[in-house]
């Protein structure tokens, strides 16, 4: 019995160190990114879709003033799903849209899912074809 509890001690402490492992690695694939977005700058967002290893989880329209609340000039995509507001800040990027998309469009995208942000073809497809300006890595705490 000892020795099946010191064998599960082991497996738990060994899983949580790996999964812990995987949190840099994002954050530097990310940072990878942006340090080559030479390579996405100009192009449609589907050429960085189809380059990420992570999948995206979740997303945010970020609009523009107050007289332009139908245009989305910049998203923030994610990696995991927020519980709270400080994972908005972790591991995610922004992409800043040479020209603005259309919120009345992006809107009904976002809260249409089976909870509001969920990332999910129909998101894929929209925002593929906008053609990105910059990529910038963990905008909400590095501005």
């Amino acid at each position: 019995m000892k020795k099946i509890l010191i064998i599960l001690t082991f497996f738990f402490i060994t899983k949580g160190a790996n999964a812990q492992a995987g949190v840099p690695d994002t954050l530097a694939y990310l940072n990878q990114i942006q340090a080559n977005k030479s390579k996405y700058i100009g192009k449609p967002f589907s050429v960085l879709l189809n380059d990420l290893q992570p999948a995206i989880k979740f997303f945010t329209p970020s609009v523009g003033h107050s007289a332009y609340k139908n245009k989305e000039i910049s998203t923030g995509f994610y990696f995991i799903i927020p519980e709270y507001m400080e994972d908005f800040g972790s591991y995610n990027f922004e992409i800043k849209w040479a020209t603005p998309l259309n919120r009345t469009i992006s809107g009904p995208i976002y809260d249409g899912g089976a909870y509001r942000g969920q990332w999910r073809t129909e998101a894929a497809q929209y925002y593929g074809t906008g053609i990105i300006a910059d990529v910038v890595v963990d905008w909400r705490y590095n501005n």
